[in-house]
């Protein structure tokens, strides 16, 4: 499973609420005063500070509260005090409607994420996959260039429907670093198995076994005890020790007492069937 690993838009599309301000609604001449550059302060209905504009695109600016909190107004509800721009609300009564924005929003984004929706870009325009799998880690969206990972936080629900923060060229320009990447890895990986080469945990920290013999779907793995174990091809990596495969050292006890019927150590046998068959995310 690939991810894009430092690549997720910061975009807060998912949080952002719209707090209208009819008292402050400006006709056209008077807001074209106001100074809604990136950078400006903005202050609320009583002169407190609210908070400083992040961007300011067409009709739409965002303001950023602080606490990884932002909010999109309508360039149109800005009015003009001595000490900058300000809006027809209080500080308390954004944040209490982007708060509930928010929690609307986290509603909608678990009802949508589901297997084989599809996934839009941030405009809604284009299609850019669909969802895999939901899990407590991210989200697994299958794409026409192969499976990615992405962290909830990069998905939101918007007019079209669910879409993550990335525009499709960004997108198509993070999955071409990613699949780089990933080949690089792989061929490695195809390097690093050859008879005889030491096979240590997830972490590089024990050695398992050694590698037996090796094909495209499964490798054989004798343990120290002497016993072989088969396991499945996409199961190795390449850890900062050398070749490894996605078990911890309990994890693969457990696998191997499965396979061969010893006694199972104390280890958690469920976890190690479930790493077996499906190489976990890097």
């Amino acid at each position: 499973m690939r991810k894009l690993a430092g690549f997720v838009a910061t975009l807060s599309l998912g949080a952002a609420a719209v707090v209208a301000a009819p008292a402050l609604a400006q006709d056209a001449a008077a807001t074209a005063t106001v100074d809604l550059s990136v950078g400006t302060k903005v202050f609320d209905s009583e002169g407190a500070e609210l908070g400083t504009i992040a961007s300011a695109q067409g009709a739409n600016v965002v303001v950023d509260l602080g606490a990884g909190k932002q909010v999109t107004l309508p360039a149109n509800s800005f009015g003009k005090l001595e000490q900058g721009p300000t809006i027809g609300a209080t500080k308390a009564q954004v944040m209490a409607a982007v708060d509930q924005a928010a929690a609307g929003n986290e509603a909608k984004l678990t009802a949508a994420l589901q297997p084989g929706a599809e996934v839009r870009g941030v405009n809604g325009n284009s299609v850019l996959g669909k969802v895999k799998l939901v899990a407590a880690d991210g989200v697994v969206l299958t794409s026409p260039t192969g499976d990615v990972k992405l962290p909830r936080s990069a998905f939101f629900v918007g007019q079209a429907g669910l879409a993550t923060s990335f525009t499709a060229e960004q997108f198509a320009a993070a999955m071409q670093e990613v699949n780089t990447a990933a080949a690089a890895d792989d061929a490695a990986v195809a390097a690093a198995l050859v008879a005889g080469a030491d096979v240590r945990s997830l972490k590089g920290a024990a050695v398992l076994g050694k590698v037996k013999s090796a094909s495209a779907s499964a490798v054989v793995v004798t343990t120290p005890s002497g016993d072989d174990v088969s396991l499945p091809r996409s199961a190795f990596l390449m850890s900062p020790a050398g070749l490894a495969a996605a078990y911890t050292a309990e994890q693969f006890a457990a696998a191997v007492a499965q396979a061969t019927g010893a006694p199972a150590p104390q280890a958690d046998a469920t976890a190690a069937t479930t790493t077996a068959t499906e190489k976990p995310a890097n």
